[in-house]
């Protein structure tokens, strides 16, 4: 059974000054921030919450970084699963990915050294480290990244809209701007 919507409350009855509120939408409107939406959750409630066009309650919105917290969130329910360590090679768990001239260094690389994004790449790659740990996560608990996701953490938290953007074989990219999502309140 899915969580019930967090309940709705006035600022003050959750100790929360409205004009605070109001200041920091005022200064979200004047700067250069592009805001979507925005929800503020003080003692279990919400005592807040709102959108800026074109976005609405109903529509999804791209995450960006975000994406890569519940890719690693997915490693860490395989690590506590005990299907995957921080000390696993990405060699092992996904041998027929690796080139038969990789270097040394790239056969040394581990979970831990693509959630600490210290794989070596001088550049960014377009968060590579988290499309091969998206794929280990799928290889070690035979599901897709976004299944596994909806399983063990979205449909927990009464989340029921998420959009996964796809690499052309219909892998779940896992890193970012790679998924959207209404602005969550179960």
């Amino acid at each position: 059974m899915l969580p019930a919507l967090l309940p709705r409350s006035t600022p003050a009855a959750c100790g929360v000054s409205s004009r605070s509120i109001a200041e920091l939408l005022d200064r979200l409107d004047d700067g250069a921030v592009e805001a979507h939406s925005i929800m503020i959750v003080r003692r279990g409630h919400v005592v807040a919450e709102g959108w800026w066009a074109p976005y609405s309650a109903d529509r999804p919105h791209l995450l960006y970084s975000l994406t890569k917290s519940f890719t690693s969130t997915a490693v860490g329910l395989a690590i506590a699963d005990g299907l995957l360590s921080l000390d696993d090679r990405v060699v092992d768990v996904l041998p027929d990915h690796v080139p038969a001239e990789m270097a040394d260094q790239g056969r040394r690389l581990t979970v831990h050294h693509l959630l600490s994004m210290t794989a070596g790449h001088p550049d960014d790659s377009l968060n590579a480290t988290t499309y091969v740990l998206a794929r280990m996560v799928e290889r070690v608990t035979g599901r897709g990244l976004p299944e596994f996701l909806n399983a063990r953490l979205f449909r927990p938290l009464g989340i029921d809209h998420a959009e996964w953007d796809r690499v052309a074989g219909g892998a779940a990219f896992g890193s970012t701007w790679s998924i959207r999502s209404t602005t969550w309140s179960s």
